[in-house]
């Protein structure tokens, strides 16, 4: 169920399933590739059971189900949909320099035509027009970056209060689920990273990190705050 999307939350790599004829269910397991390719030297070894590893992400999704269920709004504040005026600001003025970006542009290209022009008709001399013509390209190239980079973050944070919107639809599929199936998996879940175990107390204990489908990591305990009406 989970093949293919566990990954060491060190070195990135795909975990390997690992099963036998003579184990028994508890004992199959995951183990990280890199460790097991390139050496413990390269990668500590991250080893977790398939058991555990169900139980963990099961009980996180139920988290994240019952976060949504019985506190949507605070859940859809957390996640920084409801920033509207904060983003608002930011997409105006991200907007507005977008626009005068592409105003400069047009304005270095009626510029490079006037010089060249000039430098054609003699009124410009040929190390003045290479002169301007270098800055123009320089600058043209410049903003033409800006631009692309501009875009980039306005259809960034467009998307984000769309991706959360539509995994709080997906969520609200879930409400009455009652067991992890790989449907369900496959829906919801992009990713999920397998720390390495810590043993410093007696106990096991081992972080898992899920990464969402739309909105990425949800920290346990940022969902914990929320069910118990610690965030604001």
């Amino acid at each position: 169920m989970f093949s293919g999307i566990v990954r060491c939350a060190d070195c990135g790599e795909k975990l390997y399933y690992c099963t036998g004829k003579n184990f028994e269910a508890r004992q199959d397991h995951f183990v990280c590739s890199t460790s097991r390719l390139k050496g413990k030297e390269v990668c500590p070894t991250h080893y977790i059971r398939a058991v555990v590893l169900e139980q963990g992400v099961f009980a996180h999704l139920r988290l994240t189900i019952a976060c949504v269920a019985n506190h949507e709004e605070q859940f859809r504040k957390a996640m920084g949909a409801k920033q509207k005026a904060d983003a608002k600001r930011e997409l105006t003025a991200k907007r507005r320099q977008l626009t005068q970006a592409e105003r400069r542009i047009a304005e270095l290209d009626r510029l490079f035509k006037r010089i060249y022009e000039d430098n054609a008709n003699g009124k410009l001399s040929d190390s003045r027009f290479q002169m301007l013509s270098d800055d123009y390209e320089q600058e043209q190239e410049e903003l033409r970056e800006k631009l692309l980079q501009l875009n980039e973050e306005i259809n960034r944070q467009e998307e984000q209060a769309e991706n959360i919107e539509r995994f709080i639809s997906k969520v609200h599929e879930y409400f009455d689920m009652d067991e992890l199936t790989p449907a369900v998996l496959n829906d919801m879940v992009k990713a999920v990273y397998v720390h390495m175990a810590d043993t410093s107390n007696g106990h096991r204990e081992q972080q898992i990190d899920i990464s969402y489908d739309l909105v990425g990591i949800l920290p346990a305990s940022l969902l914990n705050d929320l069910q118990n009406g610690e965030t604001a």
